[in-house]
């Protein structure tokens, strides 16, 4: 199944133990290759600064949510409409990896998935993919081949604005 450090294992069974020399060595190369510096973590800010400043503008200049949240004359509704359930499915999984496992099912690995929901990434997948699909053809008829450029730079803009989120 998976080659992960997870496996199924029966109650009476123990899984197998590592040598604690080799598991030290390992997770001291992890914490060690993922603190970053301060001028790394000032440099991913400006980055994603630029980004969302780059969506502000390009909203702002094509009237993007107006298009839409509002608009029924240009913009095909029942394309948005299943777009938006697609995305809004989308974002119900990914709740459920990040708050529901971690949280309440205590599965905090992210390789675990493949073991407890082996589907849930691809199925994410094709949801995603389907739903920009669905969403460029909805918006076509508003801004024609730059449909995809400016989806893309708004898309960009809101995954870094997670990086304004104090917790992260």
């Amino acid at each position: 199944m998976s080659s992960g450090p997870y496996r199924r294992v029966s109650i009476d069974e123990t899984p197998p133990q590592e040598c604690s020399s080799e598991r030290n060595s390992s997770n001291d190369n992890q914490n060690s290759a993922s603190v970053k510096t301060r001028k790394e973590r000032i440099i991913d800010k400006i980055h994603a600064l630029l980004w969302v400043c780059a969506a502000i503008v390009v909203a702002r200049f094509t009237h993007f949510f107006h298009y839409v949240l509002s608009d029924k004359t240009l913009v095909h509704r029942p394309i948005m409409n299943v777009a938006i359930a697609l995305l809004v499915i989308n974002l119900v999984f990914m709740l459920y990896l990040a708050i529901y496992l971690p949280f309440i099912k205590g599965i905090k690995d992210s390789s675990a998935w493949d073991v407890y929901c082996p589907r849930i990434i691809p199925s994410m997948t094709f949801i995603g993919v389907a739903c920009i699909l669905l969403f460029i053809r909805a918006l076509w008829p508003v801004w024609g081949f730059f449909t995809p450029l400016i989806l893309g730079i708004e898309s960009f803009g809101a995954l870094f604005i997670l990086n304004f989120i104090p917790w992260m």
